[in-house]
């Protein structure tokens, strides 16, 4: 019989700070600055982008600590409506893809990070945060796909933190946005977690308005993570590292 869930030593709730896209101000600037805080969080870049160009980059954020999560090889999403998505090309679609086409395009990207990293355990960021392929009856949950590759998923976009114990599926944890967010909205998301011991995990794109549409102002960011560093009872880490300990937990 598993036992209750408790985080260790005094630890009154987890924080993960996730990144997507691969941009270049995830190494020049976001890494930098949380390593100067002693902290460590997870990039998820579909390997066509930054990642691309610059490997050996990530691979240098890969050996401070920090996690290389999968996000696909093209960041495929959703569309059902005519004009969702402006930016995405057709093809790559989810409402036309089939197991048959997510699972290889997602070993591929394992296998070219799995080269950068060396790692072989790794998490998903559901692009876009969908967590479904197919349209009407063809329409099925990718958790069955991505449990047969991954040790866990940031998937739904749920704006609340993940309540961790027996209950969680380790393939689907809630995500919240942290793009264009003030600081009291982020200190006060967190402060709800440590209210129901639960884990924060921040979905963020770029820092800086000049980096990505989405993003948070770079004297947000870093005023955020100056104040997750002072704060000794929420534990802040990589994705792939907070759901492994509840995993373990879980097995007790």
């Amino acid at each position: 019989m598993a036992t209750e869930f408790a985080w260790p030593d005094q630890i009154e709730c987890a924080v993960s700070l996730t990144y997507d896209d691969g941009l270049p101000v995830h190494y020049t600037l976001v890494a930098p600055s949380l390593e100067q805080h002693g902290l460590r969080a997870t990039f998820y870049p579909m390997v066509r982008s930054d990642l691309w160009v610059h490997p050996e980059r990530w691979g240098q954020l890969a050996q401070s600590g920090h996690e290389l999560g999968n996000h696909s090889l093209f960041h495929p999403c959703r569309r059902e409506q005519p004009g969702q998505h402006p930016w995405l090309a057709e093809d790559y679609n989810l409402c036309a893809y089939s197991p048959e086409r997510l699972t290889p395009e997602l070993e591929v990207a394992n296998f070219v990070l799995r080269l950068i990293d060396g790692q072989v355990e790794r998490t998903y960021g559901n692009t876009c945060c969908d967590t479904t392929i197919g349209l009407g009856a063809r329409e099925q949950a990718i958790e069955p796909l991505l449990a047969e590759l991954f040790m866990a998923a940031r998937g739904a976009l749920t704006g609340a933190c993940a309540a961790p114990g027996p209950g969680l599926n380790l393939m689907n944890v809630g995500c919240i946005s942290g793009d264009g967010r003030s600081l009291a909205e982020l200190t006060g998301l967190v402060e709800q977690a440590r209210a129901r011991g639960g884990w924060a995990v921040f979905m963020i794109h770029g820092v800086g308005a000049e980096t990505h549409g989405l993003h948070l102002d770079r004297d947000v960011h870093d005023q955020f993570i100056d104040w997750l560093a002072r704060q000794p009872t929420i534990w802040t880490a990589p994705f792939r590292e907070i759901a492994k300990y509840i995993n373990n937990r879980a097995r007790l």
